[in-house]
C-alpha cells in the first residue's frame, strides 16, 4: 500500500509578533489561560515561537494559517485574542498578512 501525503491548502499566513517585559511574564500567562484551546475552523494552524529581546523583554511570534475563504473571519478573531492581553502594562502586539515568494514577485510586477 502506498501512502499519499496530501498537502492543505492555507489561505493567508498572519505572523503575529508580540513584546512584554520580563517581569509581566504571570500577567501574560493568567491571560493566556482565558484564550480557547480550540480555534474556530478556519484556523487551521497557529504556531508560537518565543525569544528573550534583550532590554525589550520577551518576544513571541505567531504563525497563524487560515482556510482561504475566511481570511477577513481569521484576521478579525486573531485581533480578538491579542486584545485580551493590552490590560497588561507595558505589551504590544502587531498582526502582519505574509506572502509567498511567487506573490511577492507578482507584486513586484504589478503595473499600476
Amino acid at each position: 500500500m502506498v501512502k499519499i501525503k496530501v498537502k492543505e491548502v492555507y489561505g493567508m499566513i498572519f505572523m503575529v509578533t508580540n513584546w512584554y517585559p520580563f517581569h509581566k511574564e504571570e500577567e501574560v500567562a493568567k491571560i493566556q489561560q482565558k484564550v480557547p484551546q480550540k480555534f474556530p475552523p478556519y484556523i487551521k494552524k497557529w504556531q508560537l515561537f518565543g525569544t528573550a529581546d534583550g532590554r525589550r523583554g520577551l518576544k513571541g511570534y505567531g504563525l497563524v494559517y487560515t482556510d482561504p475563504q475566511k481570511v477577513d473571519e481569521a484576521g478579525i478573531y486573531i485581533s480578538k485574542v491579542m486584545s485580551l492581553f493590552t490590560e497588561v502594562e507595558g505589551y504590544t502586539w502587531k498582526v502582519e498578512p505574509l506572502l509567498g515568494m511567487r506573490d511577492i514577485q507578482k507584486l513586484q510586477s504589478l503595473k499600476i
